[in-house]
């Protein structure tokens, strides 16, 4: 005859477990506060997909700026309704129809971008153009990001007691 062989089982510990789990609770909420995310605020390109909208007649009238800041590893070129700016920020009608322009509009000093620069010609775009509030940036696939951040936020900053300059930033694919 077989004997039936009685197992006994112990109970599992998890007293340890627990308390891990309790020290490790209080740390991670506490790490979580010190956590910060950046966030930027950029606009996407807009895509019409219905049908076209009725215009007032003051928007058919007025051209849009469409200023636009290629990045590219010489410098910045600057753009304005399919115009390029030439170097030095000359905003001149005969400097824009003029079509041998030395351009980037701000070249990099000794490989680094200008951008004292850069805000000192928007600051001159935006007085020609006070109502316009939107900037399209373009870059290169090897520009760095921080470079694209430096653009973002010297074409955001206010001048002295003044409102911003450009504060919608689009962000676009290839470079002119």
């Amino acid at each position: 005859m077989a004997r039936a062989v009685e197992e006994e089982f112990e109970e599992i510990n998890i007293m340890p477990l627990m308390n891990i789990i309790m020290l490790l609770i209080p740390f991670l909420i506490m790490s979580a506060e010190f956590i910060t995310i950046g966030v930027i605020n950029v606009s996407a390109p807009k895509m019409n997909t219905g049908e076209p909208q009725q215009e007032t007649p003051q928007k058919k009238k007025k051209k849009p700026l469409n200023l636009t800041i290629s990045v590219t590893s010489r410098g910045f070129t600057l753009i304005t309704r399919g115009s390029k700016i030439s170097q030095g920020c000359d905003m001149s009608p005969a400097t824009m129809q003029n079509p041998q322009k030395k351009l980037p509009t701000v070249r990099k000093i000794e490989n680094k971008y200008n951008f004292k620069k850069l805000r000192g010609c928007l600051s001159k775009i935006k007085k020609l153009f006070p109502d316009e509030s939107r900037v399209i940036i373009m870059a290169e696939p090897k520009i760095q990001y921080e470079v694209i951040i430096g653009i973002m936020d010297h074409s955001r900053e206010k001048s002295a007691g003044k409102s911003d300059l450009f504060p919608e930033v689009v962000l676009s694919a290839g470079v002119i």
